[in-house]
Protein backbone atom coordinates (compact mmCIF):
# COMPACT_ATOMS: atom_id res chain seq x y z
CA UNK A 1 0.00 0.00 0.00
CA UNK A 2 2.82 2.37 0.85
CA UNK A 3 4.38 1.82 -2.59
CA UNK A 4 1.13 2.87 -4.24
CA UNK A 5 1.00 6.03 -2.17
CA UNK A 6 4.59 6.86 -3.07
CA UNK A 7 3.83 6.35 -6.76
CA UNK A 8 0.89 8.73 -6.57
CA UNK A 9 2.99 11.32 -4.76
CA UNK A 10 5.78 10.97 -7.36
CA UNK A 11 3.20 11.28 -10.17
CA UNK A 12 1.74 14.34 -8.50
CA UNK A 13 5.14 15.97 -8.11
CA UNK A 14 6.03 15.19 -11.72
CA UNK A 15 2.72 16.57 -12.98
CA UNK A 16 3.19 19.78 -11.03
CA UNK A 17 6.79 20.12 -12.24
CA UNK A 18 5.77 19.67 -15.86
CA UNK A 19 2.95 22.13 -15.44
CA UNK A 20 5.34 24.70 -14.00
CA UNK A 21 7.78 24.30 -16.93
CA UNK A 22 5.46 25.64 -19.55
CA UNK A 23 2.12 25.44 -21.23
CA UNK A 24 -0.84 27.68 -20.90
CA UNK A 25 -2.64 28.50 -17.68
CA UNK A 26 -5.53 26.16 -18.49
CA UNK A 27 -3.27 23.11 -18.87
CA UNK A 28 -1.41 24.03 -15.66
CA UNK A 29 -4.73 24.18 -13.80
CA UNK A 30 -5.81 20.86 -15.32
CA UNK A 31 -2.54 19.19 -14.30
CA UNK A 32 -2.82 20.50 -10.75
CA UNK A 33 -6.42 19.30 -10.54
CA UNK A 34 -5.39 15.85 -11.84
CA UNK A 35 -2.62 15.66 -9.24
CA UNK A 36 -5.08 16.57 -6.48
CA UNK A 37 -7.53 13.93 -7.68
CA UNK A 38 -4.80 11.28 -7.81
CA UNK A 39 -3.70 12.12 -4.27
CA UNK A 40 -7.30 11.96 -3.00
CA UNK A 41 -7.85 8.60 -4.70
CA UNK A 42 -4.64 7.23 -3.17
CA UNK A 43 -5.68 8.43 0.29
CA UNK A 44 -9.11 6.80 -0.09
CA UNK A 45 -7.58 3.53 -1.30
CA UNK A 46 -5.06 3.52 1.54
CA UNK A 47 -7.79 4.16 4.13
CA UNK A 48 -10.00 1.38 2.72
CA UNK A 49 -7.10 -1.07 2.62
CA UNK A 50 -6.12 -0.20 6.18
CA UNK A 51 -9.72 -0.75 7.34
CA UNK A 52 -9.90 -4.09 5.54
CA UNK A 53 -6.57 -5.25 6.92
CA UNK A 54 -7.61 -4.27 10.43
CA UNK A 55 -10.90 -6.17 10.11
CA UNK A 56 -12.92 -3.02 10.74
CA UNK A 57 -16.48 -4.06 9.93
CA UNK A 58 -17.58 -0.44 10.29
CA UNK A 59 -15.27 0.82 7.54
CA UNK A 60 -17.90 1.91 5.03
CA UNK A 61 -21.08 1.78 7.06
CA UNK A 62 -23.32 4.60 5.90
CA UNK A 63 -26.65 3.01 6.83
CA UNK A 64 -28.42 3.53 10.10
CA UNK A 65 -28.21 0.50 12.34
CA UNK A 66 -31.34 -1.15 13.74
CA UNK A 67 -32.57 0.03 17.12
CA UNK A 68 -30.42 -1.37 19.93
CA UNK A 69 -27.55 -2.32 17.62
CA UNK A 70 -24.17 -0.62 17.97
CA UNK A 71 -21.03 -0.71 15.86
CA UNK A 72 -19.33 -2.50 18.77
CA UNK A 73 -21.95 -5.27 18.38
CA UNK A 74 -21.31 -5.45 14.65
CA UNK A 75 -17.56 -5.74 15.19
CA UNK A 76 -18.06 -8.41 17.89
CA UNK A 77 -20.52 -10.18 15.58
CA UNK A 78 -17.90 -10.46 12.86
CA UNK A 79 -15.62 -12.18 15.37
CA UNK A 80 -18.42 -14.56 16.42
CA UNK A 81 -19.37 -15.22 12.77
CA UNK A 82 -15.79 -16.17 11.90
CA UNK A 83 -15.03 -17.96 15.19
CA UNK A 84 -17.13 -19.39 18.03
CA UNK A 85 -20.39 -19.25 16.08
CA UNK A 86 -18.85 -21.22 13.19
CA UNK A 87 -21.20 -19.37 10.82
CA UNK A 88 -18.46 -18.98 8.20
CA UNK A 89 -18.08 -22.74 7.92
CA UNK A 90 -21.44 -22.93 6.10
CA UNK A 91 -22.01 -19.37 4.90
CA UNK A 92 -18.41 -18.65 3.83
CA UNK A 93 -15.93 -16.19 5.28
CA UNK A 94 -17.56 -13.25 3.48
CA UNK A 95 -21.11 -14.55 4.02
CA UNK A 96 -21.63 -15.23 0.31
CA UNK A 97 -22.78 -18.78 0.95
CA UNK A 98 -21.39 -22.19 0.13
CA UNK A 99 -23.28 -24.14 -2.57
CA UNK A 100 -25.45 -26.95 -1.20
CA UNK A 101 -24.70 -25.90 2.36
CA UNK A 102 -25.36 -22.38 3.68
CA UNK A 103 -27.18 -19.56 1.91
CA UNK A 104 -25.84 -16.22 0.72
CA UNK A 105 -26.20 -13.57 3.43
CA UNK A 106 -24.90 -10.66 1.34
CA UNK A 107 -27.83 -10.16 -1.00
CA UNK A 108 -31.37 -9.03 -0.25
CA UNK A 109 -32.94 -12.45 -0.85
CA UNK A 110 -33.88 -13.68 2.64
CA UNK A 111 -35.34 -17.18 2.84
CA UNK A 112 -36.31 -17.56 6.51
CA UNK A 113 -37.15 -14.00 7.58
CA UNK A 114 -37.70 -10.58 6.11
CA UNK A 115 -33.99 -9.82 6.57
CA UNK A 116 -34.68 -7.50 9.47
CA UNK A 117 -32.42 -7.68 12.53
CA UNK A 118 -34.96 -9.39 14.83
CA UNK A 119 -35.81 -11.90 12.09
CA UNK A 120 -32.14 -12.81 11.71
CA UNK A 121 -31.83 -13.18 15.51
CA UNK A 122 -34.86 -15.51 15.54
CA UNK A 123 -33.46 -17.62 12.68
CA UNK A 124 -30.12 -18.08 14.43
CA UNK A 125 -31.77 -18.80 17.78
CA UNK A 126 -34.27 -21.33 16.35
CA UNK A 127 -32.32 -22.75 13.43
CA UNK A 128 -33.72 -23.96 10.12
CA UNK A 129 -35.04 -27.47 9.54
CA UNK A 130 -33.80 -29.58 6.64
CA UNK A 131 -37.28 -29.35 5.10
CA UNK A 132 -37.24 -25.54 5.22
CA UNK A 133 -33.61 -25.25 4.10
CA UNK A 134 -33.03 -24.40 0.44
CA UNK A 135 -30.09 -26.84 0.38
CA UNK A 136 -31.77 -29.57 2.41
CA UNK A 137 -29.10 -29.16 5.08
CA UNK A 138 -30.46 -28.04 8.45
CA UNK A 139 -29.03 -25.15 10.42
CA UNK A 140 -29.22 -26.18 14.08
CA UNK A 141 -30.20 -23.53 16.63
CA UNK A 142 -27.18 -21.30 17.34
CA UNK A 143 -25.32 -23.26 14.67
CA UNK A 144 -25.03 -26.16 17.13
CA UNK A 145 -22.63 -24.10 19.24
CA UNK A 146 -22.77 -22.80 22.80
CA UNK A 147 -22.74 -19.13 21.87
CA UNK A 148 -24.64 -16.87 24.27
CA UNK A 149 -27.74 -14.83 23.53
CA UNK A 150 -25.54 -11.72 23.36
CA UNK A 151 -23.23 -13.44 20.87
CA UNK A 152 -26.22 -14.46 18.75
CA UNK A 153 -27.44 -10.86 18.75
CA UNK A 154 -23.96 -9.62 17.82
CA UNK A 155 -23.62 -12.17 15.00
CA UNK A 156 -27.08 -11.18 13.75
CA UNK A 157 -26.04 -7.52 13.80
CA UNK A 158 -23.03 -8.36 11.66
CA UNK A 159 -25.10 -10.51 9.27
CA UNK A 160 -27.64 -7.69 8.95
CA UNK A 161 -24.87 -5.36 7.73
CA UNK A 162 -23.70 -7.84 5.07
CA UNK A 163 -26.75 -7.24 2.89
CA UNK A 164 -26.83 -3.47 3.31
Amino acid sequence: MKNGLWMVLIFSAAALSLAACGGDADSNDEMAEMADQAETMADDATDAADDAMNGDASADMDQELPEGVTMAMVDEGKTVFEGAGICASCHGAAGEGIPNLGGNLTDDDWLHSEGDYEGIVATVMNGVTAEASSSGVPMPPRGATNITDDQVRAAAAYVWTLSK
